[in-house]
């Protein structure tokens, strides 16, 4: 299961997206970009940072993983 919470504030539009799995072990998603695996780093990080703003990732394992994407609303 997981969870989507979408939350559009006067400055920015924060998407946070949570689940129950199985975590994400402590270094992994830099070990990742290490061996040259961008997923998260540039699939998800870099097109957010793209567009100003900045993704937020707490994970443990056995504690689940939770994604918040935060972005700047555009006003035009």
């Amino acid at each position: 299961r997981a969870w989507v919470l979408i939350e559009d504030e006067e400055e920015t539009v924060t998407v946070s997206v949570r689940d129950e799995g199985p975590g994400i072990p402590e270094g992994r998603l830099a070990e990742a970009a290490a061996q040259g695996r961008l997923g998260v780093a540039q699939s998800i990080r870099g097109r957010v940072a793209d567009l100003g703003g900045e993704v937020r990732i707490v994970s443990a394992p056995g504690a689940g993983t939770e994604i918040e994407l935060v972005v700047p609303r555009s006003h035009g």
